[in-house]
Parts: structure tokens; sequence; C-alpha cells
């Protein structure tokens, strides 16, 4: 009875742990687009008023720049619904997604991306490959929303016994792990590197920046 009691208690935090990760999920999807594409096509409205409005210049050039602008929305959306999408993840492999998800910061974030991915990566099991694109992804917009860094590095490496990623800022970090951000984010950080069999440890020195390494055992 004691036993059942301890796995109803584990399934029920569990599947409330998934819930706030949807909502999360959906909070954050919520802020992109209204952040980033909904700031674009304001834009984009606004200089169409004028186009409309205009009698005395030439409006090719502001046309143009109109046209850049829908443009980069469109991109975005398709990579706001490629990340979304584990079908996609998975059908294109790790190093891709994380590459997918760098070309979208970038494109709206002053900051400087380096990565690094040796041994055979993409061989992970499509689970497996997912988690750990979910806990890069976290890892990145808690980077981008909260470390004020200018450079962060990825580096994956995998042997014959673990795949180990790391990745590392130089923002402002913080004084020990009880300053370490905390919440949902991290949680569902730590629960996907431990339903893996793994480990994931968060360091940092105050304005320093921070690093975050996973390490997960490849063929289990």
């Amino acid at each position: 009875m004691e036993k059942q009691e301890i796995e109803f208690q584990y399934e029920r935090q569990l599947l409330k742990t998934k819930l706030e990760v949807q909502e999360k999920g959906l909070n954050h999807l919520s802020q992109e687009i209204h952040d980033n594409i909904g700031q674009v096509l304001t834009s984009v409205y606004a200089n169409l008023i004028t186009v409309l409005n205009s009698q005395n210049f030439d409006a090719r050039e502001l046309i143009e720049i109109t046209k850049n602008q829908v443009s980069h929305a469109l991109k975005d959306l398709r990579n706001i619904s490629h990340v979304l999408n584990s079908g996609y993840i998975n059908r294109i492999g790790l190093e891709e997604s994380i590459k997918k998800e760098l070309d979208y910061l970038s494109s709206y974030h002053a900051i400087e991306f380096t990565t690094s991915f040796d041994g055979e990566i993409d061989n992970l099991p499509p689970d497996k490959e997912l988690m750990v694109f979910r806990i890069a992804q976290e890892a990145l917009t808690n980077i981008v929303k909260h470390a004020n860094a200018s450079q962060v590095t990825i580096a994956i490496s995998q042997d014959n016994h673990d795949l180990k990623m790391a990745i590392t800022d130089n923002g402002i970090g913080f004084a020990d792990t009880d300053e370490a951000p905390k919440g949902i984010g991290l949680l569902t950080m730590q629960q996907r590197a431990e339903v893996m069999n793994g480990s994931l440890k968060l360091t940092s020195t105050q304005r320093l920046g921070a690093s975050l390494i996973l390490t997960i055992p490849a063929y289990e």
C-alpha cells in the first residue's frame, strides 16, 4: 500500500509538472509572437498606411523595406512551427535543430553564438534526441531573458559511453547555487535529465557567466 501511494504521488506530481510545462510553453509562444512577429507586423502596417497616404515621395524604398519585414516575419513563423514540432526535430536531427534555434534567437538578440559538435550525436534514439534539444532550448531561453550575455557557447560531444552537452555564457551569473534561477524551467530540465538516467549541473561565478552541463548515457 505504501509503495502504491508513493507511485501515485509520483505520477500525480509528474502530471502536474507536465501541465505546468505545457502552460509555460504556451506562454513562451505567446510572448515570442507578441514581442517579435507582432512588432514586425505593426511596422508593416504603419509602412502601408504611409504608402497609401503618400503623394509627393517615391515609395519604392519603403515598399522594399516592408517586403523584407514580411519575409522576416514569415521566416520566424516557420522557425517557431518547426521547433514546436517534435517530428520535425527528429527528422532533421539534434545538431541542425539547435542551429535553427540559434539562427532564430540571433535574429532578435545581440548575442554571439558559437557551436561545437563532436561525435555521432545524431545517432541518439529519437526520444533522447528530443529531450536533449528541449533542455538546450530551455537553457537558451533562460540565458536570453535573464543572463544579459553577449556570448554563448554550445558544445556537444559523444564517446562510446556518454553524451555531454555544455552551454556556457558570459552573462551576469550568480554567486552560489542559492542564487541560481529556480522555477519550472530548471525543474523540467532536471527531470528530463533524470528520465534519461543522466545528470544536469548548473554552476556560475557572479559577473563571470554560468555553465550548464548535461551528461547522459548514449546507448541505454
